[in-house]
């Protein structure tokens, strides 16, 4: 699995002119949202001037393209454009493994899981060869099931997301916290969240990115902790030892060494 986003934010295709306050607001992905963002009467034009934009500027930070459903013509009009451009592509509404067989080969997807009959089918959609990470929606799927969006109500869909992501070795991305005024409670989200394994969570506003970052990156100490833990590791001859008093083995090495990956340390 590469190097993947920890805080991914939402920039409604649109309006172009969020990037730079995404960007100095140390967001290091966007999502361009096609999807629910723009109005159907603006579709066209955001459609037009966002490929414009990506066939001549080149973004240092990684960028995703939420498409629309391809169940729409608006949907099938955005593939039909940026399947030209080595882009990432967020499906939404992807319900089956079938539909991702029509995905032209240079295009790596993420499909948006949101619905019932995603996560009944989750396991032939994330055993795709064209995909390469799974995000969650909450709210749709919230909708979808009659539900709060609560952690409580949601955790079984999200379980089933880090499960599939562990078994096929791809990248999870969890919905972003609808309710922007409340830091307290995006902090309790984030920490449940990276707690079950979920490696990024989405943003939709730039004052929710520091959160994020605190607690899906690990700290100064953590990361010396898996360095020397690898370290020391690699030079024992045993397969179980001592290490300030904890116990590590060969799962414990594969902890230490996911939380060196968000940083794309060694």
């Amino acid at each position: 699995m590469k190097k993947f986003p920890i805080t991914p934010i939402f920039i409604p295709a649109n309006k172009l002119n969020y990037i730079e306050k995404a960007i100095k607001h140390q967001a290091d992905g966007i999502i361009f949202d096609l999807e629910d963002a723009v109005p159907i009467s603006e579709k066209e034009t955001a459609r037009k001037n966002l490929f414009n934009f990506l066939s001549n500027n080149s973004l240092k930070i990684t960028s995703y393209i939420r498409i629309n459903d391809l169940n729409d013509i608006n949907g099938r009009s955005d593939l039909n454009l940026f399947k030209s451009l080595d882009c990432k592509i967020i499906i939404p509404k992807i319900e089956t493994k079938e539909v991702l067989k029509n995905i032209p080969d240079n295009i790596s997807t993420i499909p948006l899981i949101e619905t019932p009959l995603a996560i009944k089918n989750l396991e032939g959609i994330a055993s795709s060869s064209s995909i390469f990470g799974l995000m969650f929606g909450a709210a749709d799927y919230s909708a979808a099931v009659g539900s709060d969006m609560s952690w409580e109500a949601l955790l079984y869909a999200r379980s089933k997301i880090i499960i599939e992501c562990a078994i096929n070795n791809l990248f999870s991305i969890d919905s972003p916290f609808m309710i922007t005024s409340s830091q307290e409670e995006l902090e309790r989200e984030c920490k449940l969240s990276k707690s079950i394994g979920f490696n990024s969570k989405a943003a939709i506003n730039p004052s929710q990115i520091n959160v994020i970052k605190n607690y899906f990156l690990p700290t100064d100490d953590e990361i010396m902790e898996a360095q020397e833990i690898i370290k020391e590791f690699n030079k024992s001859e045993k397969a179980v030892f001592s290490f300030n008093g904890k116990m590590i083995d060969k799962p414990i090495i594969r902890i230490m060494e996911n939380r060196l990956k968000a940083l794309d340390i060694k």
